[in-house]
């Protein structure tokens, strides 16, 4: 993996050059080739950075998103509408989009949204019909150290909701547990009849060292962390099972969880709701043959960037922002509040609520559809 996008961040920033520079740059005065010449150091200085810093390291990642969507980004668009528009059109374009990256770098981030989507299923239980389920993702609270006010927005808006439940689908910190120290007063606001139920994402394993140390804070903030285990919900005598794994994906050194055994001694063809960080996890082995009726993901953020329809999410993942169908089965993917990078354009912040509903039982049909 860390090759395939190293290799791609490579190429997308090397291109723009092969062709910029041969067919515009060059017939430039010389001041402007100076000029234009800074812009195109700067992009092979980020990639020596992407290259020599630890991968995943939080400045790292920031200081190389910044010049991709500020410089990579912009050349690209020149260089694929410049042939077709003209280079004074396309260079317009590109300023449009800067303008863009710029409301995303400094005003996107804040702009907080709820999403509502049904969840039908023949296996719930006539008591949990109108069940609403409030799903909370990818806080990455050491990006919002300096704004707390936008953690305690989800707070309120997710209290808002009147949910039955809330669940977290992972992906607290960014790269150390005591990012979240902070806010463990805030969070523990967060309110609903059936609790708050939590999973671990990928970061929120980057340090091992105080893992317990963790799951001590979530104690504290009053959410159950389900580390590869369920519980059950009840409504007289009717219930539904919330099963929690670690984080699953198809990378075994980056895999925690262990599905059999969070949902071992469960009846089968019971009404039963998985969190799982990575959606990824909905194509793999043991679930993808499975009858769990929802699963509740995060973790792509929609690449926190969406236009016309579209988000670079899409290159690395089938199912990267809403709601999917296969059969009777149902993944929800969140867009999730943070990142490790304040930007957002298109892919907005959102809370979720799932409502579910018993419906009648009707064959299997399709494939994965976003919804």
């Amino acid at each position: 993996m860390f090759f395939y996008l190293m290799l791609v961040f490579t190429l997308i920033a090397i291109l723009p050059e092969v062709v910029i520079w041969p067919c515009y740059a060059m017939r430039l005065p010389m001041a402007w080739r100076i000029l234009y010449a800074a812009t195109t150091l700067w992009v092979a200085f980020s990639l020596w950075v992407m290259h020599t810093w630890p991968f995943g390291h939080v400045r790292s990642l920031r200081f190389f998103f910044l010049t991709l969507i500020f410089l990579i980004m912009p050349k690209m668009v020149f260089v694929i509408l410049a042939p077709v528009v003209g280079w004074g059109w396309a260079l317009a374009v590109c300023l449009i989009a800067i303008l863009c990256f710029t409301y995303g770098l400094i005003w996107g981030w804040r702009r907080l949204s709820v999403r509502e989507v049904t969840c039908s299923s023949p296996l719930l239980p006539e008591a949990f019909d109108g069940y609403r389920i409030l799903q909370i993702s990818d806080l990455h609270v050491g990006t919002l150290a300096s704004h707390p006010e936008v953690v305690s927005r989800v707070v309120e808006m997710g209290n808002a909701q009147n949910a039955d439940l809330i669940v977290f689908t992972g992906d607290l910190v960014n790269h150390e547990v005591g990012e979240a120290e902070p806010f463990v007063e805030v969070l523990a606001g967060l309110r609903a009849p059936d609790g708050v139920l939590a999973i671990l994402g990928n970061h929120d394993y980057v340090d091992h060292r105080h893992f317990d140390h963790l799951l001590a804070l979530e104690r504290r903030m009053g959410w159950r962390t389900l580390v590869d285990e369920h519980v059950t919900l009840h409504r007289g005598d009717d219930s539904i099972h919330v099963i929690g794994v670690g984080h699953i994906c198809s990378d075994p050194e980056l895999t925690y969880g262990d599905l059999e055994k969070a949902a071992e001694g469960l009846p089968e063809h019971s009404f039963r709701i998985l969190l799982s960080h990575n959606p990824a996890h909905w194509h793999l082995p043991g679930l993808r043959d499975s009858d769990i009726p929802l699963t509740l993901s995060g973790h792509t953020h929609g690449a926190q960037l969406c236009v016309f329809g579209w988000s670079p999410a899409r290159l690395m993942y089938k199912e990267w922002g809403g709601a999917y169908h296969k059969g009777q089965r149902m993944l929800y993917v969140s867009l999730g509040i943070s990142g490790t990078v304040p930007f957002r354009l298109g892919a907005w912040p959102e809370i979720n609520v799932i409502t579910l509903r018993r419906s009648s039982p009707k064959p299997a049909t399709g494939s994965p559809r976003q919804g």
